[in-house]
């Protein structure tokens, strides 16, 4: 029996074997006589990721409601880190941003702390029990309402449902 939103084994790991054989071919700049040694790799790869890895049940409908999500906030991000860098005051102002996750520990709330670290101007610093602390560009333009948006983007994604809604504060650095 499978959870619905789960690959099977057979699809996972032709998909997986898919990934590592590209991610080889960008690796070697598509020279074809490295495939014998990467052959073994991609193989050994693929076998260690299904062994190490335990079924995740995830949303289809999340999944393609946060991948625009996700590129909308990276490309707004990455236009205001920009736009800071090229300004001549470098109107800044960074600082420490805590906050209360309502994602459970697990891979859930390891994703939502990979995606704040990937979108421009934020770097997840560490987790401390139920708080997230995030090192902030400025933190006059950071928002409680946009964490707990990115965190119910990832919540969905995961078919984790959420409890209340969690405080934040800022902290100077």
């Amino acid at each position: 029996m499978r959870l619905q939103g789960q690959l099977p084994i057979a699809r996972t790991a032709a998909l997986r074997l898919a990934l590592f054989s590209l991610l080889w071919w960008i690796l070697t700049e598509g020279q074809s006589g490295a495939w014998p040694l990467g052959s073994l790799f991609v193989v050994l790869a693929t076998a260690m990721s299904l062994a190490l890895s335990r079924p995740v049940p995830w949303s289809a409908i999340g999944f393609a409601r946060f991948v625009p999500f996700f590129l909308w906030w990276s490309l707004r991000g990455g236009v205001d880190v920009a736009w800071r860098a090229c300004a001549p005051s470098l109107p800044i102002a960074p600082g420490m941003l805590t906050y209360r996750l309502r994602l459970p520990p697990g891979r859930a709330r390891v994703f939502m702390t990979a995606v704040i670290s990937l979108l421009p101007g934020t770097l997840s610093a560490e987790i401390v029990r139920n708080d997230l602390v995030i090192h902030i560009l400025d933190q006059r333009a950071s928002s409680e309402a946009d964490l707990a948006l990115l965190e119910t983007k990832v919540a969905a994604l995961f078919r984790i449902r959420l409890s209340a809604r969690p405080s934040t504060h800022a902290e100077t650095p």
